[in-house]
């Protein structure tokens, strides 16, 4: 019993010891917020607009992700990415589809 206290004590006194030298991983900040994500998208044409630019992008760094594989694994990969991009570009219509249905007649 008197080991389990002194290891408990232990361990208190080295967490205590050792928890201002605990640190955060560090935030990427290289890469800046792309300028498309502070433009409003009012109308259903550019929220349409907008969320096909969002699934090129994606797609695009899909397609970057598969460059350092090689045989059926990139293929694979690339395939992923594209069915990934008409998913994405499926719903944009529905969204679309659904905001322009939605909206206030002008």
């Amino acid at each position: 019993m008197k080991k389990n206290i002194l290891a408990v004590s232990f361990l208190v006194v080295a967490a205590t010891l050792c928890a201002p030298f605990a640190h955060a991983a560090e935030e990427d900040v290289s890469k800046a917020d792309p300028a498309r994500w502070y433009k409003p998208d009012d109308t259903p044409k550019a929220r349409y607009q907008n969320l096909v630019k969002e699934a090129n992008a994606a797609y695009g760094e899909a397609l970057q992700a598969c460059k350092g594989m090689r045989g059926k694994q990139a293929k694979s990969c690339r395939g992923d990415a594209g069915a990934a991009k008409k998913a994405d570009m499926e719903r944009a219509k529905r969204i679309y589809k659904d905001y322009k249905e939605t909206a206030p007649a002008s």
